[in-house]
């Protein structure tokens, strides 16, 4: 049914609701619409604003969902003291009502047939309204006592012109509170604020649906990541966990130097999005290095191939022995040949000391020391071994300069490689147009790896440089790998060792003392290890002579 073809009222607009077309209420009514970011709230607020232009006593708004059917989402009735928001404090228990019926449009529903043909409708008295099936309202009517009379169903469209959701307005009322029908002029204009409400939910939809749409932008590249490395991409959701606990305990604090500090929701969410971006250079990263779990490894563990030439070189030792012996057992040398027989068992058991010796360097560690540096220099000139024809010693250079790494698995050029990952993050991050209300993001992510005396990367910054959350995130990010379980190249460390390194880090101006003295008094560690990591972890921390801990005054 077309508008045209429904009979209008001729009575003219009440002067109370002409009061209200003046400037300062437009403009009123245009920023309450305007301003409201939750898309729930926002049906409700385009309700009552509607309800506040029309003068209307009751009315309902439904959205569309997607299986066809219309929800109640707010529900006003003021004469009956009604108003239903759909939360759990206020819940709508009222069915759905199809937009399709046995695949033919629903024409017997006001609100329905609004939808499907994209038009308004008024209705000066809905008990004359047919064909419109309105004994849902007759019965309603029956048992408060209502009586509906004049209504007004306006569809909602958003910038393409799709109908988003219905709107109904009913019994519109004069100055003197008596019902009268929607005139053509109060039709037109609650039409157009029915059209800025619609553009409103339509922004805050796409707005809600750009978040999401970043949000798991973000959380797919940690997931691209732990495709390419299993334990980065562990870290890379771990971290953004972590980092929230201790922003909290942070913000909850209320002594010391950050008593001020505080994060509303908003600030938690970029924060949030900084710690799933934080690594995400690291796609970049060569798998050989970021795998790399021994001092040996590239493609494969190269300890197997020292293994084989050590094989080869007990093989010749045999050989040349036997030879020898052979000879001496000729000659009826039997001093000699037992002289030769311990000597090759000697020389077979150094060799296998050292064998042994490589094997337990090759795992990498928190320190090699000087005498293992001499015995693989030793190592690598003593044992030579012949393969085709040609002489070549047991360990080359690179062999010997993997081996020689102090800490870890990475030589210093691996290292660097490694670093990179900032670089492109940095990369990333700079190509990423922010929204304004993002516009941190890059600044914590970055900020993990500086360190307060400005030795840190990429940027070089210092104290005063960095942001509480980018001096926050540089904790949780050391405190995330030092006791991941999940490490290839290392065990995971108890939090008494975790802490302690962290200590020495704020005691040589790396890290921040006064966060690092609330992720030790909120006891954040001891949640996160228990959530994330393996309890067994948490053994007993010695706070006394814990280094760089002081006590929140």
């Amino acid at each position: 049914m077309a508008p045209s073809d429904i009979k209008q009222s001729n009575s003219k607009m009440p002067q109370h609701i002409k009061d209200k077309k003046n400037l300062r209420h437009l403009v009123d009514i245009s920023i309450r619409l305007t301003t409201e970011k939750d898309s729930s709230k926002l049906l409700n607020e385009i309700l009552q604003v509607l309800m506040s232009v029309a003068n209307a006593d009751a009315g309902s708004i439904y959205s569309i969902t997607d299986n066809k059917q219309l929800k109640f989402e707010t529900v006003i009735n003021k004469t009956l003291g009604l108003h239903l928001r759909g939360d759990e404090d206020s819940p709508i228990d009222f069915p759905n009502i199809d937009l399709f019926i046995d695949g033919k449009e629903n024409e017997t529903a006001i609100v329905a047939h609004s939808v499907n043909s994209g038009k308004y409708i008024n209705i000066p008295d809905v008990y004359a309204a047919l064909p419109f099936d309105m004994s849902a309202a007759r019965n309603m009517d029956s048992l408060t006592g209502y009586r509906t009379k004049s209504m007004l169903t306006i569809p909602l469209k958003d910038h393409v012109d799709d109908i988003i959701g219905v709107i109904q307005l009913i019994n519109v009322k004069d100055e003197n509170g008596d019902i009268i029908p929607f005139s053509e002029e109060l039709v037109t204009l609650t039409r157009s604020f029915a059209s800025l409400g619609a553009i409103s939910l339509t922004n805050s939809t796409l707005i809600k649906g750009m978040e999401e749409l970043f949000t798991t932008f973000a959380e797919t590249i940690a997931m691209a990541i732990d495709e390419k490395s299993p334990h980065t991409g562990g870290h890379c959701k771990r971290v953004p966990a972590l980092t929230l606990m201790l922003a909290d305990a942070v913000h909850d604090n209320k002594k010391g130097p950050l008593a001020s500090f505080t994060m509303s929701e908003a600030d938690r969410h970029e924060l949030d999005v900084a710690g799933w971006l934080h690594d995400c250079g690291k796609i970049a990263t060569p798998d050989h290095i970021m795998e790399k779990s021994t001092k040996l490894e590239t493609i494969f563990d190269r300890i197997k191939y020292i293994d084989a030439k050590f094989e080869v070189i007990k093989r010749d030792l045999n050989i040349s022995y036997q030879q020898e012996i052979i000879s001496a057992l000729k000659k009826n040398k039997t001093i000699e040949v037992k002289q030769l027989e311990r000597l090759l068992d000697t020389e077979l058991k150094q060799l296998s000391l050292d064998r042994a010796l490589l094997r337990r360097i090759n795992v990498g560690g928190e320190f090699l020391g000087e005498n293992e540096l001499n015995e693989i220099q030793k190592i690598a000139n003593k044992y030579t071994l012949e393969i085709n024809g040609k002489t070549m010693p047991l360990l080359n250079e690179d062999e010997v300069e993997n081996l020689s790494i102090r800490r870890g698995t990475l030589t210093q050029a691996e290292r660097d490689i490694m670093k990179r990952h900032m670089d492109v993050t940095k990369n990333i991050l700079d190509t990423l147009p922010f929204p304004k209300h993002l516009s941190n993001v890059k600044e914590y992510a970055l900020g993990h790896h500086e360190k307060l005396d400005g030795t840190g990367y990429p940027r070089g910054l210092t104290k005063d440089q960095m942001s509480v959350p980018a001096r926050l995130m540089a904790i949780t990010d050391i405190f995330e790998a030092l006791s991941a379980v999940d490490r290839p190249y290392k065990k995971a460390k108890p939090v008494s060792e975790c802490l302690n390194i962290l200590g020495i880090m704020v005691n040589n101006n790396h890290l921040d003392a006064d966060i690092f003295a609330i992720f030790i008094e909120s006891e954040v560690y001891k949640k996160y290890i228990i959530e994330f990591a393996n309890p067994e972890q948490l053994d007993e921390v010695d706070l006394e002579n814990l280094p760089g801990y002081t006590p929140i005054a």
